[in-house]
């Protein structure tokens, strides 16, 4: 399926936008990771815990913008390009909680933008 010229901007805004609730997501649901032990402790700290609502609503927007996204292209288009969420995780996981990136992590996410590069070029319906 090639988007239209009228469905373009819509699919540039749903995949920037998938991009960001998958990177939201995440981060929110390290942030409401529970620190209990056992299991009961577990699963009181996760559903009473602000941040795991948010994950929760967050999921729920990712739902539908996907299948926006989907509804104007091709999902072998879309999935390589949501891949970039990876890339925006690491970055802010290292910005917020000072996580460290090896030198294999940082060639995954070198990887990671030459395989979205690649497969954006395949996909000429963006550009034009």
């Amino acid at each position: 399926m090639n988007p239209s010229s009228s469905n373009k901007p819509l699919l540039l805004i749903g995949l920037i936008l998938a991009i960001l609730l998958d990177t939201a997501v995440q981060l929110c649901w390290k942030a409401a990771e529970p620190r209990q032990a056992t299991p009961g402790g577990v699963i009181f700290a996760t559903i009473t815990n602000p941040w795991f609502v948010g994950v929760a609503v967050l999921m729920v927007c990712q739902l539908f913008n996907w299948m926006m996204v989907l509804s104007v292209a091709d999902v072998s288009l879309a999935q390589p390009i949501t891949a970039l969420g990876y890339v925006t995780v690491a970055v802010m996981s290292f910005v917020l909680w000072h996580e460290t990136l090896t030198i294999e992590q940082t060639v995954g996410v070198g990887s990671i933008l030459a395989g979205v590069a690649l497969v954006s070029q395949t996909h000429r319906s963006l550009a034009k």
